[in-house]
């Protein structure tokens, strides 16, 4: 036998509704109703509060526990530096660094040339050069007379470099004068190096 399902009286589907409305306010009550501090740490996820979820200075340094954040947390200039501390003690010797090269000046070779100078009874006198060979360079230069007599006139004038057409110093060059009243030789030397 086959029972006929009855449709539901309206005061059922009134009773149903006014129900389902009542116990939907009740939740929406219930959510909007949270007691202040009622919802902390505990309840929210890892990374449910973002920073588009935080007010405007919301965050100041009165919700920042002291020495809480370090220098990493702050852009670059926003600290300001702080005094300069003493000078620590001094570090342990380096080791020997590589040796350098070897110097551009090997042996030295004095280079002499001389020349009698007479004494014609008014200051004789003459240039001498002296200079290095093709592959030396000179160093240093200067003169010598053969008589050492302080009471002789003679006199180194004009002592001056011999340079190449790139400038580089090849010999010596200077004007002996004799007034000693009898001949003497003077020399010029050029001290000359292999670059």
């Amino acid at each position: 036998m086959r029972k006929l399902l009855r449709r539901p009286s309206p005061a059922i589907v009134i009773a149903c509704l006014a129900l389902l409305v009542a116990l939907g306010g009740t939740s929406v009550a219930a959510v909007n109703q949270l007691g202040r501090n009622t919802v902390g740490p505990l309840q929210l996820q890892t990374g449910a509060v973002t920073n588009p979820k935080l007010r405007n200075n919301a965050v100041n340094s009165a919700k920042v526990a002291p020495r809480s954040l370090l220098r990493s947390d702050f852009a670059p200039g926003q600290l300001p530096a702080g005094p300069t501390g003493p000078q620590g003690p001094a570090g342990p010797a380096g080791a020997a660094g590589p040796a350098g090269p070897a110097g551009v000046i090997g042996a030295i070779t004095v280079r002499p040339q001389s020349v009698s100078i007479p004494d014609p009874g008014t200051f004789g006198k003459a240039r001498v050069t002296s200079e290095c060979s093709p592959s030396e360079r000179a160093i240093s230069g200067g003169t010598h007379w053969s008589d050492d007599n302080v009471a002789y006139e003679l006199v180194t004038s004009e002592l001056q470099p011999v340079q190449n057409a790139q400038n580089q110093v090849t010999g010596f060059s200077a004007v002996g004068i004799n007034n000693s009243g009898q001949s003497s030789t003077f020399t010029v030397y050029a001290l000359c190096y292999t670059p």
